[in-house]
């Protein structure tokens, strides 16, 4: 009878743990999105109009980062055309920023835990 309840006080530390984990992500995600990916990505983005470059932003969920533009040519802008060449602004603004992530998800774990 003892063990069995140790057995549920463990597996509920365990959820517990999990669930910190994925609180800590999400915000770490969401913060690394607003501060850090999108503004260097819009600093990078070639401008025309500035639509490409306004268009950018970020979304995230438990399973997913996505930083992405809706602007109806930021496709062309981001991987060139026959006629146009490559302006690849988002991925290299992942790439420079993705050291950032796990320093804010280490910050957040350590805030949760004080």
């Amino acid at each position: 009878m003892t063990i069995k309840r140790i057995d549920v006080l463990i597996r509920r530390a365990k959820d517990i743990r999990a669930a910190m984990q994925q609180d800590a992500f999400m915000g770490a995600a969401q913060d690394w999105v607003e501060q850090d990916v999108v503004p260097y990505a819009q600093s990078i983005a070639p401008v025309d109009t500035g639509e490409f470059r306004d268009s950018i932003q970020g979304a995230v969920n438990p399973n997913q980062i996505s930083i992405f533009s809706d602007a109806p040519h930021g496709r062309a802008v981001e991987e060139g055309t026959s006629k146009m060449p490559a302006r690849p602004t988002i991925q290299p603004a992942i790439q420079k920023m993705r050291p950032k992530l796990l320093a804010r998800v280490r910050a957040k774990l350590r805030e949760m835990t004080k």
